[in-house]
């Protein structure tokens, strides 16, 4: 009975929306543009600031939207396997292409062919992805828990520190986030009303976040987890799905498949590896850290005080939350826990997609109606004290961030219209997503794996592909570089050593300048990129530039003639086609 009048109390929540929804002058309306204007303005303060460098990622996650801009600019529809391949032959920044999921970079990419490619429009590609999460909450804990949760939980979400980070940054956890919240409050939907359109709704978002990011499949375990607590098994063993099953094996299946064909065992090395845990530990010491990972990431996601009180609204929950909702964040808690807590490969950004439930079950404590009025003066008390200090959070907040990728991408370009470039300094992507974007005609050729080689990241395994100071004069030779970009970072492979050692004393290389890195991270203190350029630079030496693959089962060869470069043994007077 008790279950029963809990979910048609929901229902009568939504009733009342949509019927005070359809006129324009609804105050919950106002209330919730009101408050995504808020956060927007907030978020977007210091959204220019600095170029891409947080986790590495970021600059490839930017530069693989330059990539699909470029894309949908020259629609090679006829050979796009081929254009990738040349295109990553002279920019080669496109992790994301494989390694991640394709819908952020085709949205991402979208805006930069509407509004130009710049820092301030890939993040505010996911400013989009953010407020369109924050809406769905903002709808969802409406129904649930009435406006003012609503306006609580959404706030207190969007401007922790933890989760500002990411809304300021090219990064995949946002999107991914906004689009498992819409996939997730549709699924609460489906089982609540039962209406199939919702389970529709439901797989077409849960789809589109497996193409977003793989962090998502936590979203199985959670509809498990959730059928299983609201007994709603009759729901799911019927016919009923297999029309919204098709539709999501039909649009997230085609990049799984591919995935697993051509890049399994990068993938595979990434999730299901050692980890950070050491392999050399015992199974019960290992298991152990597995188990409390995740948790001890709780106070820096969600700050001390707001952790305090989602436990408390957990363990008091039966005293104000129905109990479809309550059972439903808690599954979601237990199903992000549950899934990442079993992947070798841990971080703590991983467990972000649980923030969420644990936001409803603080701000449900707070706006709880108690029978106590001293009680209710003290809630209501917390709740403005606690949103005065996330919206000043979010006033104050300063991502980390650098500058000085930029600044040598355009000297470059003012030096010369064209060259080949062999640049061997952190964050490549970010370097090369400011040449890209200056050199409109594709002029130029950056050699990144010239040297040395990973699969995705060092751990994963690398080859070394030239060590001696003979070697580097081979590669400089052999490909025409014109342009060697090096930075003070520590050295980690042989070759790297014999770089500097060739541009310090070859009479060839001219020093043209060093370009500090302005950073507020103590990592990247006192840190320089340095040019130089070759006064005596041949021509590449064959017809082909070969780029070592380690992630895929082929090398990528392209000719010289198709990245606007001339060769040895090209016909003399011959022109480029490109």
């Amino acid at each position: 009975m008790e279950r029963t009048e809990n979910a048609a109390a929901i229902e009568v929540d939504r009733s009342e929306l949509t019927t005070v929804g359809a006129s324009n002058w609804d105050p919950r309306r106002a209330i919730l543009i009101g408050l995504l204007v808020l956060l927007a303005v907030l978020i977007i303060r210091g959204i220019g600031k600095g170029e891409f460098d947080y986790n590495v990622d970021e600059s490839q996650h930017a530069a693989t939207g330059l990539f699909v801009s470029s894309f949908l600019h020259d629609h090679p529809l006829r050979h796009p396997v081929a254009y990738t391949y040349r295109y990553y032959a002279q920019y080669p920044a496109l992790s994301g292409v494989i390694h991640w999921p394709p819908l952020f970079y085709g949205v991402e990419g979208a805006m930069f062919f509407g509004f130009g490619a710049s820092v301030v429009t890939a993040r505010m590609t996911i400013l989009l992805f953010a407020l369109i999460g924050w809406y769905f909450w903002f709808r969802w804990c409406s129904e649930i828990m009435g406006t003012w949760a609503a306006v609580l939980s959404t706030l207190w979400i969007a401007l922790l520190p933890s989760t500002l980070l990411f809304e300021k940054a090219v990064m995949l956890e946002i999107p991914c986030l906004a689009l498992c919240i819409i996939a997730l409050y549709f699924w609460f939907r489906y089982l609540t009303d039962e209406r199939q359109a919702h389970l529709y709704v439901f797989a077409g978002c849960a789809a589109g976040a497996l193409l977003t990011k793989q962090s998502s499949i936590f979203l199985p375990v959670v509809c498990l987890l959730t059928t299983g607590l609201l007994r709603k098994w009759r729901l799911v063993l019927n016919r009923r799905v297999l029309g919204p099953l098709a539709l999501l094996v039909a649009l997230a299946g085609p990049y799984y498949a591919l995935v697993y064909v051509v890049h399994w065992k990068t993938i595979s090395m990434d999730l299901l590896g050692p980890g950070s845990l050491g392999a050399q530990q015992s199974g019960a010491v290992q298991l152990g850290k597995a188990i409390l990972f995740y948790l001890q990431f709780l106070p820096q996601q969600l700050g001390w005080p707001l952790l305090i009180l989602a436990v408390a609204g957990i363990l008091s929950y039966r005293l104000w939350s129905p109990w479809e909702p309550a059972a439903f964040m808690l599954a979601w808690i237990a199903g992000g826990y549950i899934t990442f807590a079993a992947i070798h490969h841990r971080e703590g950004r991983y467990s972000f997609f649980w923030i969420p439930p644990f936001a409803y079950f603080a701000t449900g404590l707070l706006t709880a109606k108690w029978r106590l009025r001293p009680l209710r003066a003290l809630a209501g008390a917390l709740a403005v004290l606690l949103s005065v200090q996330v919206v000043a959070t979010g006033w104050t907040y300063q991502r980390p961030y650098l500058k000085g990728y930029e600044t040598l991408a355009a000297r470059i370009r003012s030096l010369s219209d064209s060259g080949v470039i062999l640049f061997d300094a952190p964050l490549p992507a970010n370097f090369i997503f400011f040449l890209r974007k200056l050199d409109q005609q594709r002029k130029f050729v950056v050699l990144r794996k010239a040297l040395w080689t990973t699969r995705i990241k060092l751990s994963g395994g690398s080859e070394e592909l030239a060590k001696t100071v003979s070697d580097v004069d081979n590669v400089i030779d052999q490909d025409g570089v014109k342009y060697v970009v090096v930075s003070d970072k520590p050295t980690i492979f042989e070759g790297q050593s014999s770089l500097l050692t060739v541009v310090h004393t070859d009479s060839r290389f001219e020093f043209l300048g060093t370009f500090p890195v302005e950073s507020n991270e103590p990592e990247w203190n006192r840190r320089h990129l340095f040019l130089y350029r070759n006064n005596r630079p041949t021509l590449p030496a064959g017809r082909f530039l070969k780029v070592r693959m380690m992630t895929l089962s082929n090398d990528i060869s392209v000719p010289w003639e198709e990245l606007n470069q001339p060769h040895r043994d090209a016909p003399t007077g011959s022109t480029d086609s490109h």
